[in-house]
């Protein structure tokens, strides 16, 4: 649930601090947000007490506002390309199909693909839905800062490109748990056919 996150952040809190003001599990929480299981009554509760808002303000994406970032404009737009070239497609399919969703979203990620300047202003939105058109977590562009999630989808990524270049069409990443970063880089090593790690 991406409302989850936006309050989260409206909020001023970590992943961290509402996962220990709702009593979860930072796997538990990631099977939820990552859409891979629904939540329940419960957690919707445990999580609006843990945000201070109604259970329907967490379940209902029409109830949150939209949140504004300053961002850094080129690692960030480094990120997105390097999204853009995993799925083999290009900016402007990337940017089409935001536009598909809602105009605006696509402005600013055209805004931040063609930044001049070092930091711009994005709705968060626009970072969401690039990651969920990639199939990537959500926290790669919006908490960018968190090293364990980069290292992460990176090592996706790598892993990604080494199956494409293998010849494989597609791999669902959710099904492949909570394999550690090191481990999907030994496969993507073996893949391009490296001596896999130890």
């Amino acid at each position: 649930m991406a409302n989850v996150d936006r309050l989260r952040r409206a909020k001023g809190l970590t992943v961290g601090e509402l996962l220990s003001r709702a009593g979860m599990t930072k796997s538990y929480y990631q099977s939820r947000a990552g859409f891979s299981l629904p939540y329940n009554t419960n957690d919707l509760e445990a999580l609006a007490a843990a945000l201070g808002v109604t259970p329907e303000e967490v379940a209902s994406p029409e109830s949150a506002g939209r949140v504004e970032m300053r961002v850094p404009a080129g690692p960030l737009a480094e990120r997105v390309r390097r999204l853009v070239a995993t799925q083999r497609s290009s900016e402007t399919d990337l940017l089409v199909h935001l536009a598909g969703i809602d105009p605006p979203l696509a402005d600013g990620a055209r805004t931040l693909l063609g930044a001049e300047t070092n930091t711009v202003v994005l709705d968060e939105e626009v970072l969401r839905l690039i990651a969920h058109w990639a199939d990537v977590p959500g926290e790669y562009l919006t908490d960018y800062t968190d090293e364990a999630i980069t290292d992460r989808t990176e090592a996706e990524l790598e892993l990604r490109d080494a199956m494409h270049a293998a010849g494989a069409s597609s791999i669902q990443f959710r099904a492949l748990g909570q394999m550690s970063p090191d481990a999907l880089r030994a496969i993507a090593r073996s893949l391009r056919g490296g001596t896999p790690a130890a």
